[in-house]
């Protein structure tokens, strides 16, 4: 059933428009706060700050009171502005996903917020109702749901049984290996000394620092075990934003969409069309890959900047043997080979002195000026010589019918598989030193975000860069 009546969201989005508003005056009233030393510019402020205050309420209000949506004739109309009637309309075609999210303001009164997402992306979402029951949420989903598959004129069987659907729900063993072996203990301490840093002026250091002043005189153990210290709070804060980030995390195959849902005190879920994925990407940091895991993403058409380039992850972390099960379960389109068309050894050198080179034009000038300690710099070169070896033995590819798999690493080891009808563009690049070699650079690139997304392996055979090159130029 289509909605022709307009709708209000529910008045709790009265005050999420008010925390919007208060947010971007943050700044200012700070600013104000600590440079509004006179004692009248100060009544001055506090006068301006009440009516500042009052504004935003009633704004708030009439911002609720405009704001209207329905859907009517094959489009979500949205009606809203307090001075100047805005009206937008949005074909239900042109929808690729709808995702439902639930912040802590929301789940207080049992709503969700739904952020429409369309085929030609854009830096925020095409439209956003902010606070919406969740069966309202559910039926403007099925609405366009409807609408779509009778435009295409799907038959439906009614008497037919219907199919028990793929369902994934997150294991706790597999949330624990997530959390523990995530990278975010870098962005926790990189935050922390950002957060720091903006208020050096207000917190006493040179103060504590004479306070600590006995540590200069520490020995090296004392100084190893604060930094543990410090690393091992980080990764503790590191896991706990994991869990509290992947907790119930579910995906389930309906009406030919993935639905991931997602949270705990903020509930995400997002649908995703099958016919927009572009690719499948399979990333193994090197921990996980010790550990035979991996995480599983989908690259889709469509998305804004807030999805990070439109990469959504499907399986957080799975056992590595159990991803070709899950993709034959949800995704069958797209199928994981273990055989793969590896470089030719002549190949290697190459990605070895491309990761040692510039370590030890790096570890000359350090040996040079830090005498004797920089010497041990020169430790790195093997270790990359190493890391280029991985990355070497890791590259491959392989053409399976209409699909084809791309293997590299840089850091973590990535797995692509691609359609051949969901590819944009196939490129192939050859340098001087290169041609000698008979070697060249291979990249694919899709439709994905707003950017798309490119996909490359360096120094494959000429040969199987032209088996390449014509499986996509000329398909059966």
């Amino acid at each position: 059933m289509m909605m022709f009546e307009p709708k209000r969201i529910h008045p709790v989005g009265m005050l999420l428009s008010f925390i919007k508003i208060i947010k971007s005056y943050i700044i200012p009233v700070i600013v104000f706060f600590f440079f509004g030393n006179n004692e009248g510019f100060n009544v001055y402020i506090s006068i301006g700050g009440v009516c500042l205050f009052i504004i935003i309420i009633v704004t708030s209000i009439l911002d609720w009171w405009k704001f209207t949506y329905w859907l009517e004739d094959g489009d979500l109309r949205i009606e809203h502005g307090i001075f100047i009637k805005k009206k937008r309309y949005i074909p239900i075609e042109r929808i690729q996903s709808i995702n439902i999210s639930a912040g802590i303001v929301q789940q207080l009164f049992r709503l969700v917020k739904v952020q429409i997402e369309t085929a030609g992306g854009g830096m925020e979402a095409e439209a956003v109702l902010t606070a919406i029951k969740k069966q309202e949420a559910d039926r403007i989903q099925q609405s366009i749901s409807d609408y779509k598959q009778d435009g295409l004129r799907l038959v439906e069987v009614q008497n037919e049984e219907q199919p028990e659907l793929p369902v994934f729900k997150m294991r706790p063993r597999d949330l624990f290996v997530a959390a523990s072996t995530s990278s975010g203990i870098g962005v926790i301490i990189s935050a922390i000394v950002a957060f720091v840093s903006q208020f050096d002026d207000f917190i006493p250091f040179e103060e504590i620092i004479d306070r600590f002043e006995f540590l200069t005189k520490a020995s090296f153990a004392l100084y190893a075990g604060l930094v543990f210290i410090v690393l091992f709070i980080a990764w503790l804060l590191s896991i706990i934003g994991v869990l509290l980030k992947y907790a119930y995390f579910t995906v389930l195959k309906a009406d030919d969409e993935i639905k991931i849902s997602r949270g705990i005190f903020e509930k995400q879920q997002v649908s995703i069309p099958i016919t927009r994925i572009q690719a499948i990407r399979i990333v193994q940091n090197p921990l996980r890959q010790l550990l035979g895991y991996a995480t599983v993403y989908i690259e889709s058409a469509g998305g804004s900047s807030r999805d990070e380039g439109a990469s959504t992850i499907l399986f957080p972390v799975v056992p590595k043997k159990e991803v070709t099960v899950l993709l034959e379960q949800f995704l069958p389109l797209f199928k994981k080979s273990d055989d793969l068309n590896r470089l030719p050894k002549r190949s290697r050198k190459r990605y070895m002195a491309r990761r040692a080179i510039p370590t030890a034009i790096i570890c000359i000038p350090i040996t040079y000026f830090f005498v004797p300690w920089g010497a041990f710099s020169f430790i790195l070169i093997p270790l990359f010589i190493y890391w280029g070896y991985c990355s070497y033995r890791d590259a491959g590819w392989n053409i399976t019918g209409n699909q084809i798999q791309l293997s590299f690493r840089f850091v973590s080891k990535t797995t692509v598989l691609i359609h051949r009808n969901r590819l944009q563009t196939i490129k192939s690049k050859t340098s001087y030193f290169q041609k000698r070699k008979l070697l060249q650079s291979f990249e694919a690139s899709i439709k994905s975000g707003i950017m798309g997304k490119t996909f490359s392996i360096q120094d494959v055979d000429q040969e199987d860069v032209n088996n390449m090159t014509g499986w996509y130029s000329h398909p059966k």
